[in-house]
């Protein structure tokens, strides 16, 4: 399989079930933009010092000023303009060579122009628009906290083991955290806890058939570019968990079907179609 674009994959995403990660407040995760490489340049400390305001970065991407660039421009930058409190906004034009380590970064070279690009606080891509955008696609951009951990995690090609429960403690969870500590597994796999309490959470977790008032906690393991896999009672222990991802790796997608772009089974080989 082909090594996509962080771009590429946020789309993938995006068309599969982390379209529906609209609400998600992490207990657990921290922001993982410091420990990762800022390019150089006005958009790496326009990167910087959003992040370190804990907001929002829409970046414009561009390549020429023609008619279809500056009318998306002025939606831009009005749609930014009303969102001050929670976003920074930045112009950048990709054939600008003191641009070039930005474009590389988020692999926009060939992209559709001009681009509207939304970067959480942790360094999440939570939206990208390209050529043709409205100021309320703009807006929904912005994310709570967990949804934009979740997306982090995915596009850095992890597995996420959602953890989902009230008034959680420390002994909570056993196995997906055993799963998350194991050598095999540890840097390929992170965890976010979420309070269902929070009714800004209730979208996502409906979307993953969780009921929020259920006193039941649950995991759910959720692997790249988006997809859940399954979803376990709290209690679910690490060899359960590993059974299941590797009937789930073993196995071909529903009617034998790959889905595009994507190699869901294995060597990217699957049965034909049942008729």
């Amino acid at each position: 399989m082909k090594r996509m674009t962080i771009t590429t994959r946020l789309l993938v995403a995006f068309t599969a079930a982390v379209l529906c990660l609209v609400s998600a407040e992490p207990i657990l995760a921290a922001n993982a933009l410091a420990s990762e490489s800022i390019p150089e340049g006005r958009a790496g400390v326009a990167m910087r010092n959003a992040a370190a305001q804990d907001k929002y970065l829409f970046v414009y991407f561009w390549k020429q000023s023609d008619p279809p660039t500056q009318a998306m421009r002025a939606v831009f930058e009005k749609a930014t303009g009303q969102m001050n409190d929670v976003a920074d906004a930045i112009s950048v034009q990709i054939t600008d060579a003191s641009n070039a380590a930005m474009v590389k970064k988020f692999g926009v070279s060939r992209a559709p122009m001009p681009l509207a690009l939304a970067i959480a606080p942790n360094g999440a891509i939570t939206r990208g628009l390209p050529v043709k955008f409205d100021e309320q696609q703009l807006k929904a951009a912005v994310v709570s906290r967990g949804t934009s951990h979740c997306l982090k995690a995915l596009q850095d090609r992890k597995l996420v083991l959602l953890c989902v429960k009230h008034q959680t403690g420390p002994n909570d969870f056993p196995g997906a955290y055993e799963f998350t500590q194991d050598e095999r597994y540890s840097a390929a796999s992170q965890i976010v806890r979420i309070d269902p309490s929070d009714s800004s959470e209730h979208g996502f977790l409906q979307s993953l058939k969780i009921d929020p008032s259920a006193d039941q906690g649950v995991t759910v393991v959720l692997s790249p570019p988006g997809q859940p896999v399954a979803t376990f009672k709290s209690d679910v222990t690490k060899d359960q968990i590993i059974e299941r991802l590797a009937a789930a790796s073993a196995s071909c997608c529903p009617g034998g079907q790959c889905g595009p772009g994507e190699s869901c089974c294995p060597g990217g080989n699957c049965e034909p179609a049942a008729k």
